[in-house]
């Protein structure tokens, strides 16, 4: 075996309780594994959020991940 080939244990490819489907968003499966429909999530485009700073207010208050308006952006 080649000293630069990827070493693989067989502990880490088992999904478990916590690993979560970037497909169908259920735990329990990885999204290669996955046979659900795929589940569309709604959010708003950064052109959105840079125009309505109601809209990034309203991401940050339900916790999801979004980007800081530089402050150049923000008095347009």
């Amino acid at each position: 075996m080649s000293k630069y080939a990827p070493h693989h244990s067989s502990s880490s490819a088992r999904a478990t309780s916590s690993t979560i489907c970037q497909k169908c968003l259920k735990t329990g499966h990885f999204t290669y594994q996955c046979k659900n429909a795929p589940v569309y999530v709604s959010r708003p485009s950064r052109t959105q959020q840079l125009e309505k700073p109601s809209v990034l207010a309203k991401l940050k208050e339900t916790g999801k991940p979004t980007v800081e308006v530089p402050e150049e952006f923000k008095q347009k």
